[in-house]
């Protein structure tokens, strides 16, 4: 019974508190799994380009890739030795993704799984950014086999320690990688991305060349003049009908002499996409500078392959045609993401299966697709425009995409988006609101305008109307998005046009902020043919002779210490900025440009309907800014 207070007694004093150990050994296993695998790391890319949080790509090779491993690797390990129970509980986490980076990591790899099969079903991501049928690296296999055995071990026949095997010579690397691959065998992630860069191993003076017995294999084949070594080229490389949990299939075509087609990976991919109906458990295909062809038919036509849900083709050489059937044979797709390293052509329309465009083939995938990309790379088209003349205006866009209503990641460069002409219509700003379905909640546009004789003249011009088409978006009650990106060139950024450029994307900006709606801009994504050499396009190869008037120009201010005033170079850029279309005249002629129609609509109206040409040529010369040789 506690003291009455009339006693005058006091309380006893508290305790002095207990020391708390703050550590993760007080965690239970329930909280220490999860913080074990946060530090996994991440698994290689398929392609070598990765943008950057301040919106730059950046160019990654493999070597690049397996160092990023490494150090997240090293962070795993670090947890994993601070005390036996992390390490109970790290130690399967240590062997979930791992990378295959030179010769030496093949051979400790294999000699790993040998001696301790119980690591076999750890494994769950492989990436092999070795060239396993390279000259070099077959040489280093021997070396480093040598040096981690003593050229000792079991001697049973058939195995990669007996004298039978490393007599096979040629095949030793694939081989050592087939009997890692058969056993692994809850491996559901597999990369296979030789490096491009000169094809050398480190401390190496000789390239690591395709090895010549595969070289001669593979040309015979493209050449026609033999069918490709099925046994001893492909299943020796990836046993891919033996894998019974692999569920994504990665495959980077490396360039050797410069030719992708001349590479084990490139024949590989081809195997695969032959195979596809057959691998029963693949739900992701990932091509990185291949074709996505049959191996030995040309029948672009597929069987069903309903397992298939996202196929990603990267810096590919695919046409429509080929395009089209994938989509046709894959019915339950839902992410579709292609990069076009060439364009379709006219005859390609010929070759459509079923007389389908890629328009069709998506709006049979309407029920299943959530992720859209299509990105032309290069100056051209996805899609095949037909022969036809006047040119149907709705063979140069997609058609499809509000229809899509499952969509909610959208990437389309512009030609997909408003057409091939490169100058937009007045109205292509709201069209974008029409081409979105309401389910979209990322949507991307690839900018990529112009060439060097009218790239001044129409950039600003379409850049107004694309942000006019942002502001609507905005404005929209039926679009829920989160974020718009524009994939842009930043030379503008650079050059004298830089505060009006940036002042209208920060207008943007914040009318996209008001409406809950993160905007930002990125550059381009650089083109998969120019991958081992990146070049910084400077302003002045576009400006040409005006660029060095202008540095004349500032730089003679500049020596007579004079400035020039502010609101003349705001007037400046407004008047150059507002020559939307390449007159060809040095000078302007205002009486002309009075009479000019303001649309090609009014110019059509102005023909009136007897003209007697076609709209195709009417078109080109409308937005050539020779109207005037129809009008007068």
């Amino acid at each position: 019974m506690p003291p009455s207070p009339a006693t005058g007694s006091r309380p006893p004093a508290p305790a002095p508190p207990t020391h708390f150990c703050r550590s993760l050994e007080r965690l239970p296993n329930e909280l220490l799994q999860p913080i074990a695998e946060g530090l996994v790391p991440a698994r290689p890319l398929t392609t070598r380009f990765a943008l950057r949080p301040a919106g730059t790509w950046e160019f990654r090779d493999a070597a690049h890739q397996g160092a990023d491993w490494l150090a997240g690797h090293s962070d795993l390990l670090s947890f994993a030795q601070t005390s036996q129970r992390m390490a109970a509980v790290a130690k399967p986490l240590l062997y979930h993704t791992l990378v295959i980076p030179t010769p030496r990591a093949l051979v400790t790899l294999f000699l790993r799984l040998n001696g301790r099969p119980e690591i076999g079903p750890w494994i769950r991501s492989i990436a092999c950014l070795a060239n396993v049928a390279g000259v070099e690296t077959v040489s280093e296999v021997r070396r480093e086999w040598q040096r981690q055995t003593g050229g000792r071990g079991n001697r049973e026949p058939h195995q990669p320690w007996s004298p039978g095997f490393w007599n096979a010579g040629d095949t030793a690397a694939l081989k050592l990688l087939q009997v890692i691959l058969l056993n692994t065998p809850n491996l559901g992630d597999l990369l296979l991305a030789c490096p491009d860069d000169h094809l050398a191993q480190p401390g190496s003076d000789a390239d690591d060349r395709l090895i010549p017995s595969f070289r001669d294999a593979i040309l015979r084949y493209r050449t026609g003049t033999t069918a490709p070594l099925r046994g001893g080229l492909l299943f020796d490389c990836v046993p891919l009908g033996l894998m019974r949990n692999l569920t994504t299939l990665r495959l980077y075509c490396h360039r050797e002499d410069g030719d992708r087609e001349l590479t084990l990976a490139r024949l590989l991919a081809d195997h695969a996409v032959e195979l596809l109906p057959q691998l029963a458990t693949v739900r992701t295909l990932e091509l990185c500078c291949a074709s996505a062809a049959n191996l030995c038919s040309e029948d672009i036509t597929l069987p069903p392959i309903p397992q298939l849900e996202h196929l990603r083709l990267y810096g590919s050489h695919i046409h429509e045609p080929r395009l089209v059937a994938l989509c046709l044979a894959c019915v339950n797709l839902q992410s579709l993401v292609v990069h076009f390293e060439a364009s379709s052509t006219d005859e390609d329309r010929d070759l459509l299966p079923e007389g389908k465009t890629l328009n069709d083939a998506l709006l049979g995938l309407a029920g299943s697709l959530r992720t859209l990309e299509l990105v032309a790379l290069s100056e051209g088209h996805y899609l095949t425009r037909g022969n036809e003349r006047p040119r149907k205006p709705e063979n140069h866009r997609l058609r499809c995409t509000p229809e899509l209503r499952h969509l909610e990641n959208v990437t389309l460069d512009y030609r997909g988006v408003f057409g091939t002409f490169g100058i937009l219509e007045e109205d292509d700003g709201e069209r974008l609101c029409q081409l979105l379905p309401p389910s979209v909640r990322h949507f991307t546009l690839v900018c990529e305008w112009g060439t060097a004789s009218d790239w001044r003249q129409s950039y600003l011009a379409n850049l107004d109307m694309v942000l006019h088409g942002v502001e609507c978006l905005c404005d929209s009650r039926s679009h829920r998005l989160s974020s718009i990106s524009l994939a842009i060139h930043s030379w503008p950024a650079e050059s004298r046009f830089h505060r009006r450029f940036k002042r209208e994307v920060e207008a943007a900006r914040q009318r996209c902020a008001r409406a809950g709606i993160m905007f930002r801009t990125f550059d381009l994504l650089p083109s998969y043919q120019d991958e081992d050499e990146v070049e910084v396009v400077g302003e002045e190869e576009f400006d040409g002779e005006d660029a060095e008037a202008d540095d004349g120009a500032e730089g003679g201010a500049a020596a007579l210490g004079q400035a020039a005033p502010e609101d003349e170079l705001e007037l400046e850029e407004e008047d150059e900025a507002s020559e939307y279309y390449f007159s060809g005249d040095d000078e302007s002629d205002p009486e002309r440009e009075a009479r000019r129609p303001p649309t090609f609509n009014a110019f059509l109206q102005l023909l009136g309907d007897d003209h007697d040409h076609s709209l195709d040529d009417l078109f080109y010369a409308y937005h050539e800014d020779r109207w005037d040789e129809y009008l007068f």
